[in-house]
C-alpha cells in the first residue's frame, strides 16, 4: 500500500484484489487507506456483495458485514455505505472520515461523465497507465461523451496519448496528441505532438506539421534543446549505465548475465507493487 498501516483487527492471507487499481488489502485499515486515498473509485459498485463477503468471512466482522448487506438492500446511498466501512477501524479522525465525506458529496453530485474522467485522471496520476488508457477509452466511446465541449474531449485524447505512451509506445500517442491539438488548441498538446514525431524519428512528418502549424523557430529550438537535455539526463542515470554495462557483458559472453537480469527485473516488479 505504499505506508505502514497498524492493524488492531483480523488480517487475512487472503487479500481482496481491486481490479480497477490492481491494489490487494489485507485488513479493515488497509480497506478504509484504500478508500480514503483512492476516492475518485469509490461507487457503488465498488461496495460490492463480494467485497461485504471478504469482510465477513476473510476480517471476521460478520456484523459489520451484516450491516452493510442490510443497508444495500435498502438502497442506501454511497454515502452511508462508506461511513459504516470507514467507522470500523479506528485509523482515521472524524474529522478525516468528514472530510472524505464531504469530498464524496461533491463527487457524488457531478455529472456521470465528469465522475469518470476525475477516476481516469485519479489512474494517470498514480501510475496506472494501462487502467487509466482503458477508462479514457471508455469515454471517448460512451454516449455522454457529446456533452463536453470541443477542449474537454481533447483534453481527454490528450490524456490518453500520455496513457498510451507509457504503453503501447510513441506511434500511437503521437495520434492521440495531434487529435488533441485539433480539439482544444493546447500548446502543451502541440508540443506533445511534436516531441512524439521527434523521438519516433519521424522527421519529415515533423517538417510537414512545423509548416502546417505556423511553429516559430525559436519553438522548434526549444523543443530540440528540451530533447537534448533528456537524452542527456538519460544518459547520465545509474539504471542505463547498468543496461549499458549488461550489453557490453553480453557481448564478452559473461555467465553471471541472466542472473543480473532477472535482479534488474523483480527490482523493477517491486517497484511497480508499491504504487
Amino acid at each position: 500500500m505504499g505506508k505502514l498501516i497498524l492493524c488492531s483487527g483480523e488480517r487475512t492471507n487472503k487479500p481482496y484484489l481491486f481490479t480497477s487499481s490492481g491494489i490487494r488489502v489485507y485488513s479493515m485499515e488497509e480497506l478504509c487507506y484504500y478508500i480514503y486515498h483512492h476516492v475518485y473509485y469509490v461507487d457503488e459498485e465498488m461496495i460490492s456483495d463480494t467485497l461485504i463477503d471478504w469482510i465477513d468471512t476473510e476480517l471476521k466482522l460478520t456484523e459489520r458485514a451484516a450491516k452493510l448487506k442490510q443497508l444495500k438492500q435498502m438502497n442506501a446511498d454511497l454515502k452511508t455505505l462508506v461511513t459504516v466501512i470507514m467507522c470500523s477501524a479506528d485509523y482515521y479522525t472524524e474529522y478525516e472520515i468528514k472530510s472524505l465525506l464531504k469530498l464524496l458529496d461533491e463527487i457524488t453530485d457531478m455529472p456521470f461523465i465528469k465522475r469518470k474522467c476525475l477516476k481516469a485522471g485519479f489512474s494517470l496520476k498514480s501510475g496506472n497507465y494501462h487502467e487509466a488508457a482503458a477508462e479514457y477509452e471508455r469515454i471517448l466511446n460512451s454516449q455522454e461523451a457529446a456533452l463536453l465541449s470541443p477542449e474537454e474531449y481533447g483534453d481527454l485524447y490528450h490524456n490518453l496519448g500520455v496513457a498510451k505512451a507509457h504503453t503501447t509506445g510513441l506511434l500511437e500517442a503521437a495520434e492521440l496528441f495531434c487529435q488533441a491539438y485539433e480539439r482544444n488548441h493546447r500548446e502543451e498538446s502541440l508540443k506533445q505532438y511534436l516531441y512524439a514525431l521527434l523521438l519516433s524519428g519521424r522527421q519529415e512528418l515533423f517538417q510537414e506539421k512545423r509548416r502546417e502549424y505556423f511553429i516559430s523557430a525559436e519553438l522548434e529550438q526549444e523543443l530540440v534543446d528540451r530533447l537534448d537535455q533528456w537524452k542527456d539526463e538519460a544518459n547520465s542515470t545509474a539504471l542505463l549505465q547498468e543496461l549499458i554495462q549488461m550489453k557490453e557483458e553480453r557481448e564478452q559472453g559473461s555467465q553471471n548475465l541472466y542472473q543480473r537480469a532477472k535482479e534488474l527485473a523483480a527490482s523493477w516488479k517491486e517497484r511497480v507493487r508499491q504504487k
